[in-house]
């Protein structure tokens, strides 16, 4: 069994604070933990090697053996270029990932996979453009770009599924099973990943929108979150953390059966859509949402602490 995590680098706070708007929209409250430093809870900056390298480092303790970029809003395959920014910092993320396998000291290696869009956004809602062509070119950009960029370490540093890079889609419910499926254009660069979709949390899927009902089982992957939705919506779809216990129903579903071949977490550090299971403060948040045990104590680093503990489960 491998365990994979969704990790976000769309977050920076200058020139613009993107802390504060996601798309305009919410205003984050998360302060994540940044460095080994007591209390250094604070916004910061997706490319900031030195966070990056706490990151990395916390997530290699924890036994993970791979990070899915969230790069599913545009950027990839010179499409939608206004969020090209976050192709750039998971990019400074494949940097650091490189000097991480390459220092001999640290003997938990780390992986990563690309997570790209496929929906109208991507395309900018062109009438008649066909999704498949979008995904072929994403696809092409990830393998010369990221795959064989020897500043990211080359294929070696790809986590790979059935003997090829793995790259999952979000967007079109249908984009592998129909679009793809379906596509008479050139496949080239597509047939050089072993490509799933993840636009939701059902069987098979690497989505991160999981259900109330919680982890849905299959064989090859399980999805785990401590939550779902932004955390200002008090309609549905939303899923509540209830205090740690939907992240712990999710872990005992995948231990009370058969493992997968993948666990995935959704996600590391989304603190947009509420998933985020690393250690952040929460004070600031709606008091449904604050990260809280059930003596009602504000607990950082609960649902890191979690992972910690189910991983060493799965694997024990």
């Amino acid at each position: 069994m491998d365990v994979g995590t969704w990790y976000c680098t769309y977050y920076y706070t200058k020139p613009t604070d993107i802390w504060d708007r996601n798309y305009g929209t919410t205003n984050v409250k998360y302060r994540p933990l940044c460095s080994d430093k007591p209390g250094d809870f604070r916004k910061y900056d997706a490319d900031d090697p030195a966070v990056i390298d706490f990151h990395l480092k916390e997530i290699a303790a924890a036994k993970i053996d791979f990070l899915v970029f969230e790069l599913t809003m545009g950027g990839l395959g010179g499409y939608r270029s206004s969020t090209k920014y976050a192709v750039d910092r998971a990019r400074a993320v494949c940097k650091r990932i490189k000097a991480w396998n390459d220092n001999p000291l640290n003997t938990w290696k780390l992986k990563y996979v690309v997570a790209a869009g496929c929906h109208g956004d991507v395309w900018d809602n062109v009438e008649g453009y066909p999704p498949a062509l979008c995904m072929e070119e994403a696809c092409r950009d990830v393998f010369g770009s990221f795959v064989l960029n020897s500043e990211y370490g080359g294929p070696e540093n790809c986590y790979y599924l059935d003997g090829k890079p793995l790259l999952v889609f979000w967007g079109i419910p249908d984009s592998l099973s129909n679009h793809w499926a379906n596509y008479n254009g050139d496949k080239t660069f597509g047939d050089r990943f072993t490509l799933r979709p993840s636009s939701h949390c059902h069987a098979g899927e690497y989505g991160w929108n999981i259900p109330e009902c919680g982890t849905v089982l299959h064989d090859e992957v399980e999805v785990v979150s401590p939550a779902w939705g932004h955390y200002t919506r008090a309609d549905p779809p939303y899923v509540s953390r209830r205090n740690g216990d939907f992240y712990r129903e999710c872990w005992e579903k995948v231990l009370a059966n058969p493992l997968p071949r993948i666990v995935m977490i959704a996600g590391f550090n989304d603190y947009w859509e509420n998933t985020a299971v690393w250690t952040a403060e929460t004070s600031n948040l709606t008091d449904s949402d604050k990260w809280t045990d059930h003596t009602g104590a504000l607990n950082p680093s609960m649902y890191w602490d979690m992972t910690k503990e189910y991983i060493g489960k799965a694997r024990g």
